[in-house]
């Protein structure tokens, strides 16, 4: 897979999970086994505007090179980000917050931080043959 590529989806997601979470956030969050009050709507509409948010910066970089200097300070940010987010959810699962649905998430950003692991180690090879 290229890095654009991996760019794409990353963003797809975002942008897909971003809109469910600011139209349908009560559903959404049924499908996990969390109900919501208003505040709670209101937070989880938030969450999705930032998802929203980094779908438009991995759009945006879907068309730049591997050998960009701004792509690995990007993959490590989205490393802590995801691994964050790993732990939460983790947490939050073993804890009985949610229903199983919570596993996916989990998945999710397991996969996210292997996949930005694995293309820092691209675009540093990138850098070095440039």
């Amino acid at each position: 897979m290229k890095l654009s590529t991996f760019a794409i989806i990353v963003a797809l997601l975002a942008f897909i999970f971003g809109l469910a979470f600011i139209i349908i956030p009560a559903q959404v969050g049924t499908f996990y086994g969390i109900t919501h009050n208003t505040g709670g709507i209101w937070v989880t509409r938030y969450w999705g505007a930032t998802l929203i948010f980094l779908g438009m910066i991995y759009w945006s970089y879907s068309s730049v090179s591997p050998a960009a200097k701004s792509w690995p300070k990007l993959l490590v940010f989205s490393i802590i980000y995801d691994l964050i987010q790993l732990v939460l959810t983790l947490t939050a699962v073993l804890n009985g917050v949610g229903n199983s649905n919570g596993w996916s998430s989990v998945g999710l950003y397991a996969l996210l931080i292997i996949g930005s692991a694995y293309f820092l180690g691209v675009c540093r090879k990138a850098r070095e043959q440039a």
